[in-house]
């Protein structure tokens, strides 16, 4: 008879070290793998496995909410909107929820939550929220991600590098389909990958989480794969006031675009195998010859407008004849861009061509894209409606492995010559004048908004994952705190901070917030900016102000260590604050509480850095738009040989010199670690 220990608190059993909040990067597979044409493994345990043995996202205590909020906003203390009296009239907002309306609408949050015991409290709220959203996809939603080259240089051939890319993808999508992808779990060591683990987990009952605790008991977690569903052959549909998410179980091709063109590209063949990686590669080599110039108004500029506007042109397109055309691109399992750029190395470039690049050859709508540029270089752009990193990591990282140590083709794989019309189809719309209009007009405002976007980037090589891993304190704290350091060296105050974290490891969790503008990392921040002038002096004449240093320097880790472990837990104040907020007004149907009427909340809802990290090998640079007209997009990264950050801005701010400062803080935090 098998024994299930008690299973005390959601707190208690994913209680980690602060490694936990990197699982979405980190995340590895135990795979029994039979690498063959169709598939990338035969996992032994089933895709879904734990997916019904997932704790649910706990709601947090109201006054522990509270009391993390009011912690948040006293660090933001000198901003110019954050002064004592705000702080004092945010406080008595506070008092006044607390003692009356707080209280009922957490109560009614909790019997919501309970209500509808198979999903989590956040989930329909998030997403509504960017489904209701009516701001144009790309730069305020849409990031994207750059591969790595194929190691091997003439593999990465525009065409030759494609065409791996797509065999891989669609062996992806039918190891996903046949449930035999290796479940996503976060294993902090390899004891639940033994036999003994994966075999007894395989036949527990799919009932009381008992396949959840031997791997949990094993240090091992198992992470939600729900989003794995929308990955492929999804695309959001613009409606008016609120989109929808569609997918499309029997597609069997992808769209090609290049140069404005648009062709549909059957990928898999009416058995369900995988088409001939010759004939594929036949048929892009095809496109890439087609030497037509690009339509004078391309229906793509369309995804990159309002989602109201673009509602009302796509119902006016499917009266006019486009009913097909239409379906052709929403269904496809995903696009792929064939960009004629070669100048794509420069921070500026990598976002010109893969963030945004030309609106007439782009279609933001879809669940992603793979955009190949003319030397190779690849990059996926996604849609954040329907998921977030963790389906696209898996899908990112395992395509990159498989393409590159299994390729279908090599570059020199003489091409097919006979017929391909079973495989290829140019898509043609009918755009009459209304749409030309609407399209001019798209184009105009997305070429304004982009021509806006500001890029830079910085490398720091005295310190790396290891370095800073020997000297003991976090590097993602290390790369936070200098992110605090150079805002305030760029502008003299605190800023309000946003660092991702996933919380998919529980039952349909998506992200919670990091605040990482804390009172700790301010009081490092301040001591840093204070003596940079003259620190190496003061650290070699002063030991105690060395020690002093040091020491707040590792307080502000250990605080974003703290914070992170309660992110990935579901216990940060962000997510359970905007619960309430859309409890008490869509729930309820009562007036908003004065506490979310306050101007601090407003103040630390407007992010000025937003910031977010991805650690993969297979991963060379990411990149976002910032999420206020003022602010900046920080994406960091803390790699084996080097710390680095790629930040946009709009032409308001100035991003090189915040990029700038950002490199000197390093270059201070090393001095001070080297003492």
């Amino acid at each position: 008879m098998l024994h299930v220990p008690k299973l005390k608190t959601t707190k208690e059993i994913m209680k980690t070290s602060s490694r936990f909040k990197q699982f979405l990067t980190q995340a590895t597979s135990c795979r029994y793998s039979s690498n063959t044409s169709e598939y990338l493994h035969k996992s032994n345990l089933p895709t879904y496995h734990f997916q019904n043995c997932l704790p649910r996202l706990p709601i947090p205590k109201l006054e522990d909410t509270i009391s993390r909020y009011m912690r948040s906003l006293k660090a933001l203390k000198g901003h110019p909107d954050v002064d004592e009296a705000a702080i004092m009239e945010t406080q008595r907002a506070v008092n006044a929820f607390m003692k009356f309306e707080g209280p009922a609408i957490h109560e009614v949050l909790v019997a919501e939550n309970a209500k509808n015991s198979g999903t989590s409290y956040i989930t329909k709220p998030w997403f509504d929220m960017y489904l209701e959203s009516r701001l144009p996809l790309p730069l305020n939603y849409n990031p994207y991600l750059t591969y790595k080259r194929d190691p091997i240089e003439r593999m990465n051939e525009q065409v030759t590098r494609s065409t791996n890319l797509i065999i891989s993808a669609m062996k992806f999508k039918k190891t996903l389909e046949a449930e035999i992808l290796s479940p996503e779990v976060f294993y902090m060591n390899d004891k639940a990958k033994s036999p003994f683990i994966q075999t007894s987990v395989k036949y527990l009952p799919n009932q009381l989480m008992l396949r959840y605790l031997p791997m949990v008991m094993s240090q091992a977690y198992p992470l939600d794969m729900s989003q794995f569903k929308n990955l492929f052959s999804s695309t959001r549909i613009p409606q008016t006031g609120k989109d929808v998410l569609e997918t499309y179980k029997d597609s069997r091709h992808i769209i090609v675009i290049r140069n404005g063109h648009f062709y549909k590209v059957n990928t898999i063949n009416t058995d369900g195998s995988i088409v001939d990686p010759l004939k594929l590669k036949s048929c892009l080599n095809r496109i890439q010859a087609d030497r037509r110039s690009p339509p004078e108004h391309s229906v793509a500029y369309l995804t990159t407008t309002d989602r109201d506007i673009w509602a009302d042109t796509r119902s006016h397109l499917l009266q006019s004849g486009n009913e097909q055309s239409l379906l052709d691109v929403d269904s496809a399992i995903f696009c792929l861009v064939l960009d004629d750029s070669t100048d794509v190395e420069t921070p500026e470039k990598s976002a010109e061509t893969f963030l945004y690049g030309d609106g007439a050859s782009r279609w933001f709508d879809k669940s992603f894209s793979l955009i190949v540029a003319g030397n190779g270089d690849t990059a996926l752009n996604f849609e954040h409606a329907w998921g977030d990193g963790v389906a696209v990591m898996r899908f990112f990282n395992d395509v990159f492995s498989d393409s590159t140590t299994h390729p279908s083709i090599s570059h020199d794989t003489p091409l097919h010559d006979g017929d391909l019309s079973e495989f290829i189809q140019q898509v043609e719309f009918n755009v009459d004048e209304k749409t030309k209009e609407r399209i001019t007009q798209a184009k105009a405002g997305y070429d304004k908004a982009t021509g806006s976007l500001r890029v830079a980037a910085g490398q720091f090589d005295k310190m790396n994952k290891k370095y800073l891993k020997k000297k003991k304190v976090s590097p993602d704290g290390i790369m936070q705190l200098a992110i605090q350091v150079g805002h305030h060296k760029f502008c003299g105050h605190p800023a309000p901070t946003y660092e991702s974290c996933s919380t998919s490891a529980f039952k349909h969790g998506r992200t919670e917030t990091i605040r990482s503008c804390t009172l700790e990392a301010q009081e490092a921040a301040r001591a840093i900016v204070e003596g940079s002038s003259g620190l190496v002096n003061k650290l070699k004449d002063d030991a105690d102000y060395r020690s002093k240093v040091d020491d707040l320097i590792r307080r502000s880790c250990n605080r974003h260590n703290e914070l992170t472990k309660e992110a990935a837990m579901g216990t940060g104040f962000d997510r359970h604050m905007f619960g309430l907020r859309h409890t008490a007004e869509k729930v309820i149907g009562r007036e908003i509480p004065a506490i979310f009427r306050d101007s601090c909340y407003t103040t630390m809802n407007q992010i000025v850095l937003s910031t977010s990290t991805l650690s993969s090998p297979a991963v060379t640079i990411g990149g976002f738009a910032p999420v206020i007209p003022d602010g900046f997009g920080v994406g960091y990264g803390v790699k084996d040989e080097m710390l680095g950050c790629n930040i946009t801005s709009y032409d308001v701010r100035d991003v090189s010199s915040l990029v700038e400062a950002i490199m000197t803080s390093l270059d201070d935090i090393h001095t001070v670690l080297e003492g």
